[in-house]
C-alpha cells in the first residue's frame, strides 16, 4: 500500500512539472542559442592540444582484487587526438562569424555614408532660398564660397563675385516684400546682406579693372552697365527698408556710383598711352591724370610706301672734240644719309649729290721733247725717242 502511494504521488509530481513546461521550459530560440554555444566550446577544445600532448603522470597500477589475476584487468582507453576535420571546422566557423561583423559593419557604414550625403544635398536643396537670418542662410553662402574655389581663371572670378552681389540686390527685394512694414523688418539681416553686397562687388570690380586695362577694355562697359543696374535695383527698394538699413543702402549706393565713374574714366582713356596712374583704391586702379597722349600708330598695310625722285643729271654734255679730264681725287666727298622716317609722317628724300667734274680744258698739251741716240754699231743709223 505504501509503494502504490509513493508512485500515485510520483505520477502526480510528473503530471504537475508537465503543466509548468510551457511556463518554465525553454523557448525556440534559447534552444538554438544553448546549442551554438555547446558547438562553439566544443570546437575550442578540439583546437586546444589534446590530452596525449601533455605529460601525463604515471599512476601505480591497483591492487588486483580478490580472485582476479593481474592480467584480466584491460588498460584505460587514452583520449586520442581530436581529428583535422574538427580543426577546419572550428577555424572556419570562426572566419564565418569573423567575416559576418566585418560586412555588417561595411553595410553600416555605407548607410551611414549615404544618409549624410542626402541630408547634404537636401540642405543644399533647401538653402538656395534662404535668406538672411534663416538658419540655413550660413549653408547657402558656404555653398557659394565652394562654388567660388572651384571657379579657375580671373575673368570667371570676377564675374562670379559679381553674381554673388546681384543675389544679394535680390534678397534684399525679397525680404522687402515680405515684411512690407519697415518697423517689423528685421534689420539686422538688411545689414548683413548689404555688408555681404558691398564685399562682392569690391572684389569683383578690382579684379575686372585690372583685367581690363591690360586688355582692349570691353570688361569696363561691362562693369559700368552692372553698376548702374544695380544702383537703380537699391534705389528702388530704399522707401521700403527700416530707417538704420537705408542709411547702409546710401553707402552701398555711393560705391556703385563710384565704380560706374571709374569705369567711364578708365575706359575714356583706353586710346591714351597712359590709362592708370599706378595708384589703387578699393575698387581698383586710378585713372592717370595728365594729358591723354595717343601712341603712335603702326603704317597700314595699305598706305602706299613713299616715293624716291630719280636722280637727275645734271651735266651739260660737252661739245668738240673729246678732251681727256684729270684724274679725279682718291677720297671723294662723303654723301649725307636720308632721314629714317617715322609712321605717319611725310618723307622728304634729297636728290643725290654727284661728284665735282673738272671744267673742259681748251689748252693744246704740249709735246714731250725728242731724245737722240748715237747708233750702237758703226753703219747703222741712230735711234730718236719721243
Amino acid at each position: 500500500m505504501s509503494s502504490e502511494s509513493t508512485d500515485e504521488h510520483d505520477r502526480t509530481v510528473v503530471r504537475a512539472l508537465r503543466s509548468l513546461a510551457p511556463l518554465t521550459a525553454p523557448t525556440g530560440d534559447e534552444r538554438r542559442s544553448m546549442r551554438d554555444r555547446i558547438l562553439l566550446a566544443l570546437d575550442d577544445e578540439a583546437t586546444t592540444p589534446s590530452a596525449s600532448d601533455r605529460p601525463v603522470r604515471s599512476r601505480p597500477s591497483p591492487s588486483p582484487r580478490a580472485g582476479e589475476r593481474p592480467g584480466d584487468r584491460r588498460p584505460a582507453a587514452k583520449p586520442g587526438p581530436s581529428s583535422p576535420h574538427s580543426r577546419a571546422t572550428g577555424r572556419a566557423s570562426r572566419r564565418a562569424a569573423l567575416s559576418g561583423v566585418r560586412g555588417r559593419f561595411a553595410v553600416a557604414a555605407v548607410a551611414v555614408l549615404a544618409l549624410v550625403g542626402s541630408l547634404a544635398g537636401m540642405s543644399l536643396l533647401l538653402a538656395r532660398d534662404a535668406l538672411p537670418g534663416d538658419a540655413l542662410y550660413g549653408v547657402k553662402r558656404s555653398a557659394e564660397a565652394a562654388a567660388l574655389g572651384l571657379t579657375f581663371g580671373d575673368e570667371p572670378k570676377a564675374l562670379k563675385h559679381l553674381e554673388f552681389a546681384a543675389a544679394r540686390v535680390s534678397e534684399i527685394e525679397t525680404m522687402a516684400r515680405r515684411y512690407p512694414d519697415p518697423d517689423d523688418a528685421p534689420v539686422g539681416a538688411y545689414l548683413t546682406a548689404l555688408t555681404d553686397f558691398e564685399n562682392d562687388a569690391t572684389a569683383g570690380s578690382r579684379q575686372l579693372i585690372a583685367l581690363a586695362t591690360g586688355t582692349d577694355g570691353r570688361l569696363l562697359g561691362s562693369l559700368r552697365d552692372w553698376s548702374t543696374q544695380q544702383a537703380s535695383r537699391l534705389a528702388d527698394v530704399a522707401p521700403r527698408l527700416p530707417a538704420a538699413a537705408r542709411n547702409r543702402e546710401g553707402a552701398s549706393r555711393a560705391l556703385l556710383d563710384k565704380i560706374t565713374a571709374r569705369a567711364e574714366s578708365l575706359l575714356a582713356r583706353m586710346d591714351c598711352f597712359q590709362i592708370t596712374s599706378g595708384s589703387y583704391d578699393d575698387i581698383g586702379a586710378l585713372p592717370a591724370t595728365s594729358e591723354c597722349a595717343r601712341p603712335p600708330l603702326a603704317p597700314t598695310s595699305g598706305v602706299p610706301a613713299p616715293s624716291v625722285p630719280a636722280p637727275t643729271d645734271n651735266s651739260v654734255p660737252a661739245t668738240g672734240p673729246e678732251v681727256p679730264s684729270p684724274p679725279l681725287p682718291s677720297a671723294a666727298p662723303t654723301q649725307e644719309l636720308p632721314p629714317v622716317p617715322v609712321p605717319g609722317a611725310t618723307v622728304t628724300v634729297p636728290a643725290p649729290t654727284e661728284a665735282p667734274t673738272a671744267p673742259p680744258s681748251t689748252e693744246t698739251p704740249q709735246r714731250p721733247p725728242l731724245i737722240e741716240l748715237p747708233p750702237l754699231l758703226p753703219g747703222l743709223p741712230g735711234l730718236s725717242l719721243g
